[in-house]
């Protein structure tokens, strides 16, 4: 009889524990990693997001390392817009296509990846916008010099497309390398 009520006890708080651990509602939404401030002033939560997106973002920066444009293109949403670190918007896949393929001719881009994370933010009217938050050191040569860069990547995917990316970057000194 103690044997069996030994177990009744242990099964018990093993369900206890259990359920302590499992709110109403957690695991129906993500887990909260941050906030985003909208245009409107709202605040947003920043949810960890499907790690599948980064292979996505992943995949499409190594078809920039193989120069391979219409992998790119195809990755690509129609109304993708662009935003670089020196003020260049690049609005629409074909206008991202000629100004890759100018880079490429005159400069040897080459990105390594340093870490990329997707997340989440649900707006308002109810849609989730799914970014991949990145960051890569990028080797170019300019006028003929080599420069090292570590630049960081909000790129928003919508239907498996990049939609959007905003990039800032800033020059890796020789003695930081």
């Amino acid at each position: 009889m103690n044997k069996l009520l030994s177990i009744i006890g242990l099964l018990f708080i093993a369900q206890i524990t259990f359920a302590g651990h499992h709110e109403s509602g957690h695991m129906k939404k993500g887990v909260v990693i941050g906030y985003e401030i909208s245009e409107d002033g709202t605040k947003l939560d920043i949810l960890a997001g499907d790690p599948s997106l980064v292979k996505i973002w992943v995949d499409y920066v190594e078809a920039h390392n193989q120069r391979d444009l219409e992998a790119i293109d195809k990755t690509n949403a129609e109304d993708l817009v662009g935003k670089a670190p020196n003020g260049v918007i690049v609005n629409g896949s074909a206008e991202h296509a000629t100004f890759l393929k100018n880079w490429f001719e005159t400069s040897n881009p080459i990105w390594e990846l340093v870490y990329a994370m997707a997340n989440d933010v649900p707006q308002a009217d109810g849609s989730i916008h799914h970014w991949v938050t990145s960051s890569y050191k990028v080797t170019d040569t300019i006028d003929g010099k080599e420069v090292v860069a570590r630049e960081s990547f909000d790129v928003r995917i919508e239907n498996n497309k990049i939609k959007e990316i905003i990039v800032a970057s800033r020059q890796v000194l020789s003695e930081e390398e």
